[in-house]
């Protein structure tokens, strides 16, 4: 049965990006960076009104203005449009300032419709933008609450927030013959663009499509497919007969790049005097946008051996552009409002917070029945980094001064586990390896990967293994998405390394005289197991290869035993409150990470301090706003859509536990969970009051002051 070496010489360790260089000199090229011989610029019309019907079009105008190649419509007279920002027109000209005047000369009617700008306008206008309520109950939820020895009532939630990717949304499209398509997209499943854009033009005889990605600049689960924009795109490159590109501006991929839902919450739950918790009600609601729901929202979140409990969910819509997966989905909200309701109840008992999460651990859940004595591991070690005996005090930092320290903590979990992928192996005559896998790196490290796995088990350095991903040409592999990347393309790579090894064993085999199953590779060499000195070096062994490579293609279903699903991650905050002005200063975050086995210390730490960074930021900054009166963004660029500065960020510790046992298990997804419920802990014990809903900003905070 296959398996990891039980003797790792690369894995585990901290091995630097092979990519950061070509990204820090400015030669790696992104799709935007893609200015092919003919190039178009395109841009789109979109809906000035949040909710309207189409009544007219008239492209005439624009399509005699000087440059513009090619014309697209994508929303057609008598279409209902959703959003202020809803496609309708795509333009290609010569230069984006040709085709933005295109765009000015497009002529078009609206007959303009009520809308929603806000949960509260959904409720108003009732209809298709309430969703008939989901309900799930189990036990008798009024006689737990009335038999707990304390109660908690209160309200939580979290905010909209938009994707905010470093590299927008969009593609370069180009025809190089007639049924032949070839595009560069931002995207997180090169595999996923190219067979959509193969579905779309499906009525072209033998068409081939390849998408090729080999840098992009985070996608974190919303460039799964080309979008509208890059259909767009491939269409006014096959009619202008030019490549065409089409890239997202900011205040495009704030609208239409899609985003977290918001979840708000009133709860209500009772623990008994030994800190169990005996009842919790929950009535959640939230909006997706013009036509999804939040999704995955079910309360309470981990702590589920509840004998009383209820969680009731109404989905409202509203007119703004739609969800589209986020960095772990459902599990941010959740965690934000079960952690808070935690230390609420521990409050009211009058007990530690980390010591009343250890009495309510699940027992009897499938993913965290494993995990229990994993959590009580990692809640035990947080908190002695953190300081939290030493520090954390009642609520309500009594210090003289405005300015008050507090702390928290919260619990997350996610699936994980491997996500399909296959790969192929080739060792060269020349001792050359090139190793194919049709993932991409959204600059979370794969890159990296695949080549550290096949120097680990060709017994190699990186720099003799050439990594070729990043191209749906490669053999098929799944989107990165779900914290399942690590686990599949690892397993790919490492087992059509293993197969491509015992093809070359079999060629050296003769020549030492024993057989293929005596010999081993390691430290470039191949050699003897029983007698370690008998060995040839690497290139002498791929020498006997004569003129013919060998190869080989492994599927990540043939590991079986090398992965693993199921993860349990801890974070404690230490924060600073200035009670004149509301703000909040992030002085430390201590985030425990538990993702199997560690496959490289350095990306896999990078990871957890990204997936913090984006939780402060969606705990303290994001908020997307809508006009009430006209439904259009009010924040859609980078001045006012808050995010963090490198002052905010505050310290930021990492530990990392490390279970080889178990296998690989992604870790994208899982820090980003619990750090804005352990800030809105932290800001809690910090003040004495609680801001339940993120982000906390400097308002919400003297509002709450100035309740009590």
């Amino acid at each position: 049965m296959p398996g990891w070496p039980e003797k790792r010489q690369i894995i585990g360790t901290n091995v630097p990006r092979i990519d950061g260089p070509l990204k820090v000199n400015g030669k790696a090229k992104y799709s935007f960076d893609r200015n092919l011989p003919g190039l178009l610029h395109a841009k789109i019309y979109r809906s000035p009104h949040a909710h309207a019907r189409l009544t007219g079009l008239d492209l005439s105008d624009a399509e005699a203005v000087s440059g513009v190649r090619a014309t697209h419509v994508i929303k057609g007279a008598g279409s209902e449009l959703h959003y202020a920002g809803d496609e309708i027109v795509a333009v290609a000209a010569e230069t984006e300032e040709r085709a933005w005047d295109a765009l000015r000369a497009i002529k078009a009617e609206f007959e303009v419709l009520p809308h929603a700008a806000s949960e509260e306008q959904a409720r108003e206008l009732g209809g298709g933008y309430v969703k008939e309520p989901k309900e799930q109950t189990e036990g008798d939820v009024e006689r737990g609450l009335r038999d707990a020895a304390v109660t908690v009532d209160g309200k939580y939630g979290a905010a909209v927030v938009t994707h905010v990717c470093l590299e927008s949304h969009g593609l370069v499209a180009h025809w190089i013959s007639d049924d032949e398509l070839v595009v560069y997209a931002s995207t997180q499943s090169v595999r996923g663009v190219a067979n959509g854009l193969r579905r779309e033009f499906s009525s072209v005889p033998n068409l081939k499509v390849t998408c090729n990605t080999p840098y992009m600049g985070g996608g974190f689960g919303s460039k799964f497919s080309a979008g509208v924009e890059g259909m767009a795109a491939a269409h006014l490159a096959k009619k202008a007969g030019r490549p065409v590109k089409l890239m997202l501006d900011r205040d495009e991929e704030h609208i239409s790049g899609g985003n977290r839902p918001s979840a708000y919450a009133r709860v209500r739950a009772g623990a008994d005097r030994q800190g169990r918790i005996v009842a919790m009600d929950a009535e959640t609601w939230g909006t997706g946008g013009h036509s999804r729901g939040v999704g995955r929202l079910g309360i309470p979140y981990i702590y589920e051996d509840i004998p009383n409990r209820r969680w009731k969910h109404t989905d409202l819509q509203v007119n703004a552009g739609d969800a589209r997966a986020m960095r772990a989905p459902g599990h941010p909200q959740r965690c934000v409002i079960t952690e808070q309701v935690m230390d609420d109840l521990a409050d009211k008992l009058d007990m530690d917070p980390v010591e009343f999460r250890l009495k309510n651990l699940p027992e009897g859940n499938r993913v965290q029945r494993t995990l229990k004595p994993i959590y009580t591991r990692e809640l035990q070690l947080g908190a002695e980094r953190i300081g939290w005996f030493q520090n954390r005090h009642p609520r309500g930092d009594k210090t003289p001064g405005p300015i008050k320290r507090g702390y928290g903590c919260a619990l997350s979990t996610w699936g994980g586990g491997p996500g399909g992928s296959q790969a192929s192996c080739t060792i060269y005559p020349t001792g050359q390896v090139e190793v194919r896998c049709g993932t991409q790196d959204l600059g979370v490290g794969t890159t990296t990967l695949v080549p550290l796995v096949a120097a680990e088990i060709l017994g190699l350095q990186l720099g003799d293994i050439t990594g070729l991903i990043g191209s749906s040409a490669y053999p098929d592999s799944g989107g990165s998405g779900g914290s399942t990347t690590c686990g599949g393309v690892s397993l790919s790579t490492a087992l059509s390394c293993e197969k491509a090894l015992k093809k070359l064993f079999a060629a050296v085999a003769p020549r030492l005289g024993v057989g293929a199953d005596d010999l081993a590779a390691e430290g470039g060499r191949i050699f003897v197991k029983s007698s370690p000195e008998k060995g040839l070096t690497w290139k002498q062994s791929c020498a006997l290869l004569g003129l013919d490579p060998v190869s080989a293609s492994a599927d990540k279903n043939e590991g079986a035993g090398m992965a693993s699903q199921g993860v349990g991650g801890v974070q404690f905050a230490d924060v600073s409150v200035d009670t004149e002005t509301g703000e909040v200063r992030l002085n430390k975050i201590v985030a425990v990470a538990d993702c199997g086995l560690v496959m490289n210390r350095l990306l896999c730490e990078s990871q957890v301090i990204g997936g913090v960074i984006m939780g402060l930021n969606y705990g303290l900054y994001e908020d997307r706003r809508l006009d009430l009166k006209t439904g259009r963004q009010l924040n859609a660029d980078m001045e006012w859509y808050k995010l963090a500065t490198h002052s905010d960020i505050g310290e930021i510790e990492v530990h990392l536990l490390d279970y080889p046992e178990r296998g690989t298990i992604g870790i994208g997804e899982p820090p980003t969970i619990p750090t804005a419920a352990a800030i809105a802990n932290a800001v809690c014990n910090a003040i004495g009051v609680r801001v339940g809903t993120i982000p906390i900003t400097p308002r919400k905070v003297l509002e709450a002051l100035g309740k009590v």
